[in-house]
């Protein structure tokens, strides 16, 4: 067993720096340069430009599923806006910088499916690296007792599954995994969300829930993303067999 002291945080005046918020940092610029190495220079400033729009998004998006979830905190209208003492739903995060990038690609007219294949596996990595931020946090997003040799004791001296770990090493294995399975078959995006469903769904089963109920309702929503990727996933196949059935023999 591994004996845990999660590190502090670092206080400058009102602005307090976390490991959420380092690694979830640390997450974003390895997506970002591996996304901008994956598409044409023609559209490399376009994928500078999206950062700040997913970001925004997916804290917001974060933050307003975890209000919806405990809307005791808008007795204070400034509390709101205290993202990093915490109070955040991954789900929430993850469907705001999905809104985000959709309308930004909408406005600047440019093509869905080439852009979307392109940023989703270094969204995968980015999320993999943020989760080594909620482990090392530790309050609030504990696994479930065990005895297993990997279990971290953390302050309370009881061992739990380091499950943000778990989920950490999936998706940073399914990045790759996603960009050569898209690579060979194509449908890069609905490969990522298909196997992020299936990472977190898995994690969950390791992860205590207070109350346990939403352990179902989460993993119900990992099926649902892993569906989702499946059938987009098979959309895009199936538009690239009409397409090349459509061509003209020469």
């Amino acid at each position: 067993m591994i004996h845990f002291t999660p590190p502090q945080a670092l206080e400058l005046g009102p602005i307090i720096i976390n490991s959420h918020g380092v690694f979830f940092l640390i997450g974003a610029l390895v997506a970002f340069f591996w996304a901008r190495s994956r598409v044409s220079l023609r559209y490399r400033e376009s994928i500078e430009s999206a950062l700040p729009f997913m970001t925004v998004g997916g804290v917001l998006g974060a933050r307003l599923l975890w209000v919806a979830m405990n809307p005791g905190v808008l007795q204070s209208f400034g509390e709101f806006f205290k993202v990093w003492t915490g109070g955040l739903v991954s789900y929430g995060g993850m469907a705001g910088a999905v809104v985000a990038w959709l309308l930004y690609l909408r406005y600047w007219k440019m093509p869905l499916g080439e852009l979307s294949d392109a940023m989703a596996p270094p969204c995968l990595l980015g999320w993999g690296i943020g989760r080594i931020g909620c482990l090392l946090a530790w309050q609030g997003e504990w696994g479930t007792v065990t005895d297993v040799g990997c279990a971290f004791v953390g302050p309370d001296g009881t061992p739990r599954h380091p499950v943000m770990g778990y989920e950490a090493l999936g998706l940073m294995l399914a990045a790759p995994l996603a960009a050569w399975l898209g690579k060979r078959f194509g449908g890069t995006a609905g490969i990522s969300l298909f196997l992020y469903g299936v990472v977190r769904y898995f994690a969950d089963d390791f992860r205590e829930y207070d109350p346990a109920g939403l352990r179902f309702s989460s993993q119900m929503t990992a099926v649902a993303i892993g569906v989702l990727g499946l059938v987009l996933f098979l959309f895009r196949r199936r538009g690239s067999s009409d397409s090349s059935a459509a061509s003209p023999t020469r």
